[in-house]
C-alpha cells in the first residue's frame, strides 16, 4: 500500500479549504474562543460573550457546510452566491444576539441547550438539501452513507491523533521532567475535534453529487450490521412496549411518564435502521425489508397514542418543560411520518424535511418551545406561591431581606419565614420549578415579585461564589430551604402562623426561650435550669406539658388549634393576631405564656396529627 505524499496532502488540504472556506475559518474561530477561555478562565468575568461567540462560530460550521454543499450542487451564480454567504452571517449575528447573556442568568450552560436546537436544524437541512429537487432516492441515501461514515471516520482519526499527542506530553513531562500544564490537554483536545476534525471531514465530501445517483453498490457490513443487530433490538424494545401498553389496558393504570420517552428513543431506532438498510429493499432476495417498513409504520399507531397519554398527564401535573414540549412535537412528527408511509408513500426524504420544518417553526416567536415552556413553569409558581400565602398582590410575603454588608455571603436575621406554609411535596415542586428555570431560562419572569433588586444581588453572589447557584438564592429568599425534603406517607397538610414580628417584648417577665420542635420520638422541646432546677417544656398528648421537680402544667394546644380549624379551616394561614395564638397558665412558682410561630397539622397514614410546632416561651 502506497502512503500519500506530502504534496497530495498539502494540495487535498487546500483543495478542501478552497471549496469550503467559511467552515473551516469557523472552525478556528470556534477552537481559538475555547482555546483562549480554558487558558484564562480564571480571569474572564463575564463568560457569556465568550460562550456565544463560540456557539455562534460551532454553528457556522454546518450552516456554512450548507450554504457551500448549495452552491456546488445548484451552480449559484456570484450574485446569488454572495448573498446566501451575507444571508448566512447575518443569521448567525441574529442567533448570536438571540442566545441568552448576563442579563437574563448566571448559568453559562443555558445557551447551549438552544445551540443543540440550532445544531439539530441546520444538519437536518444539510443532509437533504442537495437532493430536495431530485426524484431519485439513490443519490439521496448515497450522500447521507459518505457524510454518516465520514463523521465516523472523523472521529477515528481525531481520536487516534488526541490520544497520541497526550501521551508524547505525558511522556515528556515523565522523561524529561517538562511541567505539563493540565489546561494543555484540553486545549489539545479543543483544537483537534474543531479545527482538525472539521477539516478533515469536509476533506472527504465528493465533488460530483450528481454522480451519486448512479452508484448501486452498497457496503455488506451496513447490511450485516442492521439487519442482526439493529433490527433485533428493535423487535425485542417493541415487544417490550407492547407488553407495557397491554399492562395498562388490563390494569386501567395510568402510563408512566418516562414511557414517552423510550417511545420515542425507539419509534426514532426504527426510522434510523429503516433508512440504513432502504436501498437493499430493492433487491429480489431482501423483498422482506418493504413489507417489514409498511408493517412498523402501522404497529407504531398504538404506541404514539401511549406517547400522548402519558406526556399529557406529566404536562398537567408539572406544566411545559423544553424536553416534554420536544416530546410532544416528536408525537406530532411520529404521527404524520406514520400516516405518510402507511399510505403507501416511500419518498424517505419526507423524514428529515418535515422535521426541520417542525424543529424551525418551533424554535423561534412567541409560540417557541423557549418561550412556552419558560412562561409554564413561570405561571405554575406562581399559582403555588399564592395558593400557599406566600404571593400575595404580586409581591412575595415575607420575603428574606439579606443584609448588604454580609454580601456575598447570604446572612438575614430572619430566614426560612415561609418554611410551614409549604407542605413536603409543594416545597420540592417549588424547587424543581426554580432549578429547571435556573438550568433553561434564567429568573426573568419572576424577578419581579421581589422587592429586593435580585439582578445586583445575584451578580455579587454568584460572581464570588460560583458553587452557589440561583436557584439557591431564590428560593432562600422566598423563606425556603434550598433542599428536597423526603415525605412518606404524608399527604394533606396546612399551617397556622401569626404575624411575624422580628422585635420581641418580654415585658412583665424574666426568662424568654425558642423553641422549635418537629413531632417525633424526641417530644422534649426545650429543657433548662434555673437555679439548678430543671425544666421541660414537651409535646405530649397533642398539648404542651411543662414539668418540674415538683410541678406539672398543662397548655391546652389542641383546644387552640381546634378554635384555628373553626375559624380558618384546613388551610394555609398567616398573619394570624398573636392573641389567637398565645397560650397562658401558672404554676406555685411561673407565671408563663407561649406565643406560638407556627403550628402544622398533617394527614399522616390516614391520620391527622399535629406535627410540627415552633414558639415563645416567657417564663416570670
Amino acid at each position: 500500500m502506497k502512503l500519500p505524499s506530502l504534496d497530495y496532502l498539502f494540495n487535498k488540504s487546500k483543495e478542501s479549504f478552497l471549496r469550503f472556506p467559511l467552515t473551516i475559518l469557523s472552525s478556528i474561530v470556534a477552537a481559538c474562543i475555547g482555546i483562549y477561555m480554558v487558558e484564562f478562565e480564571d480571569e474572564i468575568k463575564n463568560f457569556f460573550p465568550y460562550i456565544n461567540l463560540l456557539l455562534t462560530a460551532a454553528l457556522g460550521i454546518p450552516l456554512y457546510f450548507f450554504v457551500s454543499i448549495s452552491i456546488t450542487k445548484y451552480k449559484f451564480n456570484s450574485n446569488l452566491k454572495l448573498v446566501s454567504i451575507i444571508g448566512s452571517t447575518i443569521l448567525l449575528v441574529i442567533i448570536y444576539f438571540s442566545l441568552p447573556n448576563s442579563n437574563i442568568t448566571h448559568n453559562t450552560s443555558v445557551p447551549y441547550i438552544r445551540y443543540g436546537i440550532f445544531n439539530i436544524i441546520v444538519h437536518l437541512l444539510v443532509s437533504f438539501i442537495p437532493y430536495v429537487k431530485s426524484k431519485s432516492l439513490n443519490g439521496f441515501w448515497n450522500y447521507n452513507k459518505i457524510l454518516f461514515i465520514r463523521i465516523l471516520t472523523s472521529a477515528l482519526y481525531s481520536g487516534v491523533l488526541f490520544v497520541g499527542i497526550v501521551l508524547a506530553l505525558y511522556t515528556l513531562e515523565t522523561l524529561f521532567y517538562i511541567t505539563i500544564h493540565d489546561e494543555l490537554y484540553f486545549q489539545c483536545f479543543i483544537f483537534i475535534i474543531g479545527f482538525f476534525n472539521t477539516w478533515f471531514f469536509v476533506s472527504g465530501i465528493p465533488k460530483d453529487l450528481d454522480a451519486l445517483e448512479n452508484i448501486r453498490d452498497y457496503p455488506a457490513g451496513l447490511k450485516t450490521f442492521t439487519q442482526y443487530i439493529l433490527l433485533p433490538l428493535l423487535v425485542v424494545y417493541l415487544i417490550i412496549l407492547y407488553a407495557y401498553g397491554t399492562k395498562i389496558v388490563l390494569n386501567l393504570d395510568w402510563p408512566k411518564g418516562i414511557v414517552s420517552y423510550l417511545i420515542s428513543c425507539v419509534s426514532i431506532l426504527g426510522i434510523l435502521t429503516l433508512l440504513l438498510i432502504h436501498p437493499y429493499g430493492n433487491l429480489k432476495e431482501n423483498s422482506w425489508i418493504k413489507k417489514f417498513t409498511s408493517i412498523y409504520y402501522y404497529i407504531l399507531f398504538p404506541l404514539i397514542i401511549i406517547l400522548f397519554i402519558a406526556i399529557w398527564i406529566r404536562i398537567d401535573d408539572y406544566g411545559l418543560t423544553i424536553n416534554r414540549y420536544l416530546i410532544v412535537l416528536l408525537g406530532v412528527w411520529l404521527s404524520i411520518i406514520c400516516f405518510y408511509f402507511s399510505m403507501g408513500r416511500s419518498n424517505i426524504k419526507f423524514i428529515p424535511i418535515s422535521l426541520s420544518i417542525i424543529l424551525i417553526l418551533m424554535s423561534f416567536g412567541p409560540w417557541s418551545m423557549f418561550s412556552i415552556s419558560e412562561k409554564s413553569q413561570a405561571n405554575r409558581l406562581h399559582k403555588i406561591l399564592e395558593e400557599n400565602a406566600i404571593l400575595k398582590k404580586g409581591r412575595i410575603h415575607n420575603e428574606v431581606l439579606w443584609e448588604t454588608d454580609s454580601l456575598p455571603k447570604l446572612y438575614s436575621k430572619e430566614e426560612n419565614t415561609n418554611e410551614l406554609l409549604l407542605n413536603d411535596s409543594i416545597h420540592n415542586e417549588v424547587k424543581s420549578i426554580l432549578d429547571y428555570l435556573d438550568d433553561y431560562h434564567g429568573f426573568s419572569k419572576i424577578k419581579p415579585l421581589f422587592q429586593q433588586n435580585m439582578d445586583s444581588l445575584t451578580e455579587i453572589i454568584i460572581g464570588k461564589d460560583k458553587f452557589l447557584t440561583e436557584a439557591n438564592v431564590f428560593m432562600r429568599t422566598l423563606g425556603l430551604k434550598y433542599v428536597h425534603k423526603y415525605s412518606y406517607a404524608i399527604s394533606n397538610s396546612w399551617t397556622y402562623s401569626s404575624k411575624h414580628n422580628k422585635v420581641v417584648s418580654i415585658s412583665n417577665y424574666d426568662y424568654f426561650l425558642d423553641f422549635n420542635r418537629y413531632n417525633n420520638d424526641r417530644n422534649k422541646l426545650i429543657s433548662f435550669k434555673i437555679k439548678g432546677v430543671e425544666y421541660t417544656l414537651a409535646f405530649i398528648d397533642q398539648d404542651l406539658r411543662f414539668t418540674s421537680e415538683n410541678d406539672t402544667i398543662i397548655f391546652k394546644l389542641n383546644s387552640l388549634v381546634d378554635a384555628l380549624e373553626n375559624e380558618f379551616g384546613n388551610n394555609n394561614q398567616s398573619d394570624i393576631a398573636e392573641e389567637k395564638m398565645t397560650l397562658k397558665a401558672s404554676s406555685s412558682i411561673f407565671d408563663m405564656k407561649i406565643i406560638l410561630s407556627s403550628i402544622r397539622k398533617q394527614e399522616v397514614n390516614d391520620t391527622i396529627v399535629l406535627n410540627y410546632i415552633n414558639g415563645r416561651l416567657f417564663l416570670k
